[in-house]
């Protein structure tokens, strides 16, 4: 490491408000920047304010398209001046239960609204669960027949292409703001050798918008290093009353306690957050968040796949649509278990011991495909042409319709609606050992 800021003499000693630039591909000095610089005032764009406003952007779209829809339909197309009263209550009721159902699923994290993957799915599903309720709420309060089935299929085209829009505007004005900085975070790291230098590393390498502005430390540093040290701590609180600091990052090993101690009371002065990296190993498994075990900071390295409301709301909308599809192909499953009785001798559903969620074992129901039912510690995987697959079971495996029946194991809680395949017991057991 090379200090450029002597402790000894004030006159050769680098002014606390530079910049850094890049004398090792990563900094450079630039001139010291006035406590009038803009750098010092809060980022351009608050990315919670960026979420939070495109969402109720979304809410409003889909509110007013209820009302635009009312008038394409009902006044338009149906000649009928309705009350808009009504309406407008139903719109309001839709556009808060999309955008919740969107938020639900992520849409509005700020990192995923500048991409177009995914986005059209959530917009998509929001959109359902919303009029899933709207329908549900209409048949049990009886007031179903109020509305025209036209009317809400118009509302719900306009509110898809509407969200659409908006989404599609957003991604390129974020981005656009963001190859200009707009929400760059500025981080000055405290520390240096191995540690400081595997930290410059990997914010370099960073999709978050995050800009290192200075490196400070007070110890005596290795001059073989390519990182630049500006000073010390009262350097380093200085350059932050001059110019803006998002982040101070204290890059050491976290054995002397006091030390760090001392370091936090100190730069708590700054209107900046205090975080930490014990060691350059820490980045070998990145840590989910920081925890506070009564005064022990514990790095979370994995988080259960669900927990508070989303277990429950996934557990509810997984029965909720598996009993509405039930009805709805309820024909369907007579016909294929008839088709599939006068085909073969043997059962018209296929039970089968499968693996579920946390690896428990929970018996799977298909459609029959096969003149043999096979259920033990030897299965034999199915092949192009097995002769052992029935004439209509060709049928069901190519469209998949033997799988309908797993909806009764969704609605008894078996299974979900959009998860892993579960497989059979024994082609686990022999892959995990294959694979192990």
């Amino acid at each position: 490491m090379m200090n450029t800021g002597k402790k000894s003499g004030g006159e050769e000693r680098q002014p606390a408000g530079g910049v850094l630039r890049e004398p090792s591909g990563l900094f450079q000095w630039n001139e010291p920047r006035a406590p009038s610089d803009p750098a010092r005032e809060q980022a351009l764009v608050s990315k919670r304010v960026v979420s939070d406003t495109i969402m109720c952007v979304d809410g409003v779209a889909i509110f007013l398209a209820a009302l635009v829809a009312k008038w394409i339909y009902i006044v338009t197309f149906l000649q009928h001046n309705a009350e808009i009263g009504p309406y407008a209550v139903v719109g309001a009721i839709g556009a808060v239960i999309a955008i919740s159902a969107m938020r639900y699923q992520g849409l509005y994290d700020f990192e995923l609204l500048s991409e177009a993957r995914g986005q059209t799915r959530r917009i998509l599903l929001g959109l359902v669960a919303a009029a899933l309720f709207l329908v549900a709420a209409g048949y049990l309060l009886k007031i179903s027949e109020q509305y025209s089935r036209g009317w809400f299929a118009v509302w719900f085209t306009l509110s898809a292409f509407t969200v659409f829009a908006v989404h599609t505007v957003n991604r390129r004005v974020l981005r656009w703001l963001g190859a200009l900085g707009a929400f760059a975070r500025n981080i000055v790291i405290y520390g240096s050798g191995d540690v400081a230098e595997s930290v410059i590393r990997r914010v370099a390498m960073s999709p978050m918008n995050l800009r290192v502005v200075g490196v400070f430390d007070d110890l005596p540093h290795d001059q073989k290093g390519q990182v630049p040290v500006l000073g010390g701590l009262s350097d380093l609180i200085s350059f932050g009353q001059q110019r803006r600091i998002d982040e101070v990052l204290i890059a050491m090993p976290m054995t002397n306690e006091l030390r760090i101690a001392n370091l936090v009371e100190q730069l708590s002065l700054l209107p900046a957050d205090i975080r930490i990296c014990p060691s350059a190993t820490a980045f070998r498994i990145p840590p989910k968040r920081l925890l506070d075990y009564e005064g022990l900071a514990v790095l979370e390295l994995e988080r259960r796949p669900m927990e508070g409301w989303a277990p429950i709301i996934k557990n509810v909308e997984d029965k909720l649509l598996a009993s509405l599809l039930l009805i709805a192909f309820a024909p369907f499953l007579g016909l294929i278990s008839l088709a599939v009785k006068l085909d073969s001798r043997g059962p018209a559903i296929f039970k089968q011991r499968r693996h579920g969620f946390n690896h428990e074992v929970f018996t799977l129901y298909k459609f029959r495909t096969m003149h043999v039912v096979e259920d033990g510690p030897g299965i034999t995987q199915a092949t192009r042409l097995d002769p052992r697959v029935t004439r209509i079971g060709r049928l069901l495996r190519k469209t998949s319709l033997d799988e309908l029946p797993q909806l009764f194991n969704v609605l008894r809680g078996d299974m979900s609606l959009v998860g892993p395949r579960p497989h059979a017991l024994s082609h686990n057991e022999y892959y995990s050992t294959v694979l192990a």
